[in-house]
């Protein structure tokens, strides 16, 4: 009997140390999946025997199924200012979200319902030596819960979006917990109108949750292709100083490759800018000279052809404006200028 109970205890000990391990190594995974990015391309073989091949780039929703996506954006700002003193400033920060999908539904015409939870979202930044951090679930107090009440009104509050098979975003929509719980964190429940309420919402989907979609449900031709081929669409044009700039994204599919057993399609994109605009400009006495903005971005995706999802992708952009400026003082003519730089690095990941 004694012998029983001292095997049975061990035995007990054993168990508790298992799982504590086990606890210790999820917790450890978690981290590492919330905290860290792959920037490295994928580990893919190249096709050479069947080039001519076609295939369409259609996202393969199937009702009950569910992914996730690890979406890393990477922002660097430097700012520049020259006038009786100069001026230098630099702001560089990382943001990596989890984001889970469920698919609910596929209606007759090919529309897909899916929920969508960011399930994490963590923040580093640093602003001329200041170094700023947020990460989802940790315990915060309520003046940095208002500080990042964006990023706490989103995390673990689902929302859902229509999205055809071709990428293209119908719909977001269910976003009243989110809009509900980013009034409270900011003390505006009862203060905000109705009116301004759907202008918030507007907000919170055009302005943060739908350019993050794009990226990883990005838009795709219906027709066929193949190695070689090509596609490009025209964006809305965007107001930068005193110029607009027309931008066409063009996209090329360079290769097949295998991903393990898997078959991808590996697309390469740039955009080409058209600026527009006069470059002199004057108000309250001051001329202004501003020189045409300097705006390139360009990537790499990769199209999962046998998952009907985006595998990963890698894409930059880089926009630089500058100006001087000189106005007429009782002292003299006064002279200035001013620079900016900013440039993201977007990578997406699938889980």
């Amino acid at each position: 009997m004694k012998n029983l109970l001292l095997i049975t205890t061990l035995f007990l000990i054993l168990i508790a140390a298992c799982q504590q391990k086990k606890s210790e190594d999820e917790q450890k995974l978690s981290e590492e999946i919330t905290s860290t990015f792959d920037s490295s391309s994928l580990p893919t073989t190249e096709i050479t025997d069947d080039e001519n091949q076609t295939f369409s780039l259609t996202y393969q929703f199937k009702p009950g199924e569910s992914f996730k996506y690890r979406m890393t954006v990477i922002s660097q700002n430097e700012q520049y200012i020259e006038a009786d003193s100069s001026m230098t400033a630099k702001v560089e920060q990382t943001i990596i979200y989890l984001i889970d999908f469920k698919i609910l539904s596929l209606d007759e015409g090919g529309i897909a319902e899916l929920q969508c939870t960011f399930s994490s979202i963590n923040l580093k930044a640093s602003a001329n030596n200041q170094e700023v951090s947020y990460q989802s679930g940790s315990d915060i107090d309520s003046t940095e819960k208002i500080k990042f009440a964006e990023y706490e009104s989103f995390v673990n509050i689902p929302f859902n979006i229509r999205v055809s098979k071709n990428g293209e975003l119908k719909d977001i929509f269910k976003l009243d917990k989110i809009l509900d719980r980013f009034l409270s964190l900011r003390g505006l429940t009862d203060s905000v109108k109705t009116e301004d309420k759907v202008t918030i919402k507007d907000q919170i989907s055009n302005g943060s949750i739908k350019p993050l979609i794009a990226q990883m449900l990005r838009e795709v031709p219906k027709h066929k292709m193949a190695v070689d081929s090509t596609w490009s669409y025209k964006r809305e044009s965007m107001p930068v100083m005193v110029f607009q700039i027309k931008y066409k994204n063009i996209y090329k599919v360079a290769k097949l490759e295998m991903l393990g057993n898997e078959k991808i399609a590996l697309v390469n994109g740039i955009v080409e800018a058209i600026v527009e605009g006069n470059q002199d400009y004057s108000e309250h006495g001051i001329n202004y000279r501003f020189e045409k903005p300097i705006s390139t971005a360009s990537g790499k995706i990769y199209f999962n052809l046998d998952k009907g999802l985006i595998q990963k992708s890698r894409t930059q952009t880089h926009l630089e404006t500058s100006y001087t400026m000189e106005m007429t003082t009782p002292q003299g003519t006064k002279k200035g200028k001013a620079r900016e730089t900013v440039s993201n690095t977007n990578i997406l990941e699938l889980l």
